[in-house]
């Protein structure tokens, strides 16, 4: 696989003799998938399955500009910690502002407490559709989860991809079944991926569109693919450079391009098998009900699965860009498996405290909570990213230029202006 995508790249002249990768440039395939399974939490699933029980196809369009979007944000990224063999965080320290560098690592760790919260409340629903536990036990045993795959893995990056990919296979193969259980009609779901305007002149559609871009691009996968790059290509040659950011990027677009996919199959399914029942469909526990009803009772045993899977591989890769923040930001060198704790700790203190405030009666509306802190976080990440990504002293040759230095300024400041809006209208709306 490593040598596929790496011939993928272009990066075919540097293999060795017998077409075997250099271990160097071997080392850097994998980063990808880690941050691939932050494409598919359970914040992006509650915004697709609202987006596609609302308005059918008509906002597919959506998921894949947010995941351009995205993807085009995580190979600058990638370039940045290849050129430069550090990490976003350590940069943003090292050549940024302090009060900027401050504010930047404090919305990273909201940004990782708040997917820590989606994903075990994620996790704690699909216990609940799955065996009937209670929510503030499934948090609990989330959480705990959690822990014992950190516990297995032991800092070993390998072993956190092959359960990583172990997860993400799961939910990929339970939505290629969701799909072939939903029948959808291709002929119109081309049709009203092609028509986004009619959703999108809906005020409700304009806000989910909004939510599915905040719930793909988010900080923690910033901070997280730069640290898992910048660690693998230490001792890398500089003549290496070239090779090794093809072998990044082809590695990055494989990846989200499998959680591009499996957003994508989520709307479809939540618009073939929920759109135009007549059934309220606002709240994962609702989607798995309807499922149930409409596809049978098999496919909702599968969804249920697929939940618990995507929140569990996202929270690891949480942690792990918890390692990297620590390190970069210089607040401590902390084990994973210690952040795991305390992060878990924290983040489970709060999802069970809001629990009992809202009597356990909406979990989905503490998923929405997390989207709204993700987006409020963003700006944090994105903005120190663009600024490094144009400074010569920084990048050397591999600075921004020309068009893709305006390219990506406009797409920061479309971003960083639509989550202002989306943040607005949410503290308007609560």
């Amino acid at each position: 696989m490593t040598e596929l995508i790496f011939a993928m790249s272009g990066g075919k002249a540097a293999l060795q003799e017998g077409g075997r990768m250099p271990a160097g440039l071997r080392r850097l395939v994998g980063s990808g998938l880690l941050v691939a399974v932050g494409y598919i939490d359970p914040g992006n699933w509650a915004t697709d399955i609202a987006g596609g029980s609302r308005f059918g196809y008509h906002l597919l369009m959506v998921v894949f500009v947010a995941a351009f979007l995205a993807l085009g944000f995580q190979v600058l990224v990638s370039r940045l910690a290849l050129a430069t063999g550090q990490d976003l965080a350590a940069l943003t320290v090292r050549h940024l502002p302090r009060p900027l560098a401050r504010a930047a690592w404090l919305a990273g760790e909201a940004a990782i407490l708040a997917t820590a919260l989606a994903e075990l409340i994620g996790g704690a629903i699909a216990l609940r559709l799955l065996f009937g536990i209670p929510l503030m036990a499934g948090v609990a045993m989330t959480g705990a989860g959690t822990y014992a795959v950190l516990l297995f893995a032991r800092d070993n990056a390998e072993r956190h991809e092959r359960v990583i990919g172990i997860l993400l296979a799961i939910v990929s193969v339970s939505f290629v079944y969701l799909l072939f259980q939903a029948h959808p009609d291709w002929t119109a779901v081309a049709k009203g991926a092609a028509q986004p305007a009619g959703a999108l002149r809906s005020a409700d559609g304009f806000l989910i569109a909004l939510g599915i871009l905040g719930a793909t691009l988010m900080p923690h996968n910033l901070y997280l693919h730069s640290g898992e790059l910048a660690q693998r290509a230490r001792d890398l040659p500089v003549a290496m450079r070239d090779a090794a950011m093809r072998v990044a990027r082809s590695d990055t677009v494989f990846s989200l391009g499998i959680a591009t996919l499996i957003n994508a199959a989520i709307m479809i399914v939540a618009a073939a098998s929920l759109s135009g029942t007549g059934l309220e469909v606002s709240s994962l526990d609702q989607a798995h009900a309807v499922i149930g009803k409409t596809l049978g009772v098999g496919a909702a045993v599968v969804f249920a699965v697929a939940l618990y899977a995507a929140g569990q591989s996202s929270t690891i890769t949480g942690v792990l860009a918890g390692k990297v923040l620590s390190k970069g930001f210089s607040t401590g060198g902390w084990s994973d498996r210690k952040r795991a704790l305390v992060t878990r700790a924290v983040a489970g203190i709060a999802a069970m405290g809001m629990l009992a405030y809202t009597g356990g009666q909406d979990p989905d509306a503490l998923l929405v909570l997390s989207q709204v802190i993700l987006s409020l976080a963003l700006p944090f990440a994105l903005v120190p990213l663009v600024m490094l990504a144009v400074r010569r002293d920084v990048m050397g040759p591999y600075a921004l230029r020309g068009i893709w230095r305006a390219l990506a300024v406009a797409a920061t400041a479309g971003i960083v202006v639509l989550d202002g809006y989306l943040l607005v209208v949410q503290a308007l709306q609560g």
